[in-house]
């Protein structure tokens, strides 16, 4: 990504104007009331005030944020600015692109603020929850084969992730009646085979939508060229990916979350090799300018 005005980064705002910006903030806020120490709430407070020009997004580099909290009680350094980074980040709350000049080398950053569906709320507290499972439960767990039947064939309800006593199911708390629609009412937008993937975990149509909700998400902030129904397969590998995680315990956030975040990693390796085939981008012939030396000789 090319380092530029804040303006040429508007098309990464997910927020119509900064009064839905602020309302979001505060959800999040909300959800997570013990999430910053004192310090780092008053480096969020301060990115988020850089974050008003393009609602939810700011521009600039880690020093000119952490000079910017100096007249804020005292200021915060620079490491206690990066945990905060860190802990918006893992809670999916925030993303964080690099730029680069057009003479080489990295520029200033673009924090790109993400809305907060409360409805998506999947808490997975395994690591409190764990001692409340049974010594039989946590083997079925763990000694569950690592292929594809992993999730595709989990007919006993007893191995199902959306019925584990850790997991508090997604809903829409807007809709009680779509809250219980099951697989079958999922919008033909959604393709089938993301459909047939996710359905022995999340029955719910709520929530295999909101699954492919943010991978369209992830995808309209990449912004790639090809269309995202050719990117299905890869979609479907992040959620693998994350259920086998999960079922490892290697989680630490929220199960939405870490699913996003591994969307964004996926998707961002699929943009750099769209980059690195774009005829558009000059590149130096060493070998024609070779031969043309040699002949000039």
């Amino acid at each position: 990504m090319r380092a530029g005005n804040i303006y040429q980064f508007k098309y990464l705002s997910q927020f119509r104007s900064v009064k839905e910006f602020n309302e979001h903030k505060e959800r999040y806020l909300q959800l997570y009331p013990d999430q910053f120490t004192h310090s780092e709430f008053i480096a969020f407070e301060v990115l988020t005030q850089f974050s008003v020009v393009v609602p939810g997004v700011a521009n600039a580099k880690i020093a000119t944020l952490v000079s910017a909290c100096q007249g804020k009680q005292g200021g915060v350094s620079r490491a206690t600015f990066v945990r905060m980074l860190r802990k918006a980040k893992t809670t999916g709350f925030l993303t964080v692109h690099k730029t680069y000049r057009s003479s080489g080398g990295f520029a200033h950053n673009v924090f790109v603020f993400q809305p907060i569906d409360t409805f998506m709320k999947t808490q997975m507290n395994y690591r409190a929850n764990s001692e409340h499972h049974t010594e039989s439960r946590s083997e079925e767990i763990f000694t569950a084969p690592e292929t594809e039947k992993l999730f595709l064939n989990l007919q006993n309800t007893d191995k199902n992730i959306c019925l584990e006593d850790n997991v508090s199911a997604l809903h829409a708390p807007s809709s009680t009646s779509f809250e219980n629609l099951d697989y079958s009412f999922v919008p033909d937008t959604v393709p089938q085979t993301f459909i047939q993937t996710v359905r022995p975990f999340f029955n719910l149509a709520a929530e295999i939508f909101t699954f492919w909700e943010k991978a369209l998400m992830a995808y309209r902030q990449l912004n790639l060229y090809q269309p995202i129904e050719h990117m299905t397969d890869l979609v479907i590998h992040a959620f693998k990916t994350t259920v086998f995680q999960y079922k490892h315990r290697k989680i630490k956030t929220s199960f939405i979350a870490y699913y996003y975040g591994t969307l964004i990693t996926m998707l961002s390796a699929e943009k750099r090799k769209e980059h690195l085939t774009d005829s558009s981008v000059p590149r130096y012939n060493w070998l024609d300018a070779e031969n043309t030396y040699s002949s000039s000789l």
